[in-house]
């Protein structure tokens, strides 16, 4: 097992545009980059990546608008967040920043979450679906949602994460992720 470290601060994001921080993420690969880059992303192949990270394809299409469940994931996110406070009695803070690895500086992650004053959790990565994705959900973690955890596990150094689900729109599940050296 590697030895713990402490991802670096690249950019804060607090009041950055949206374009901006589409840039900053061009020059590496995300955690939600992470199953595409190696094709286990059922929405984003590899080629489709490649093409965003180069320019040869726009990201400014990204949470086009209201027919995106993307953008209803992400105005979402604040609640799954309050509701896991509730389930779990954890505190969550948002971290605002974009960070990066300190020894491989593609690997890039934005976390939805960090988790305060616990050994047991450290991150929490925040997900909706709805009834046509929320069947990916039936048996546990999605791997690409895994490979995304896993990314920000190793980005970060943390050890494990919790994933909260809002299936549906009312149905919170809680899921526990461990780092996986080998992943």
């Amino acid at each position: 097992m590697r030895e713990p470290h402490t991802a670096l601060r690249l950019v804060d994001t607090k009041g950055l545009d949206r374009d901006a921080w589409l840039d900053i993420r061009k020059g590496g690969i995300g955690s939600s980059d992470a199953a595409a880059a190696v094709g286990l992303n059922p929405y984003k192949s590899p080629l489709e990546l490649w093409m965003e990270k180069t320019g040869r394809a726009s990201t400014t299409g990204e949470h086009a608008g209201f027919d995106d469940p993307r953008y209803w994931g992400t105005l979402q996110d604040p609640y799954v967040a309050s509701a896991y406070q509730q389930r779990s009695d954890r505190r969550v803070r948002r971290v605002n920043a974009v960070l990066q690895h300190p020894a491989f500086p593609f690997m890039l992650a934005n976390i939805d979450r960090e988790v305060v004053g616990s050994a047991e959790v450290q991150i929490l990565e925040c997900k909706t679906a709805g009834e046509f994705g929320s069947r990916l959900w039936r048996d546990g973690v999605p791997e690409y949602v895994q490979i995304q955890v896993q990314h920000q596990l190793a980005v970060t150094g943390k050890a494990p994460a919790d994933v909260a689900v809002l299936l549906c729109g009312q149905q919170l599940e809680i899921f526990r992720i461990l780092r996986d050296e080998d992943v």
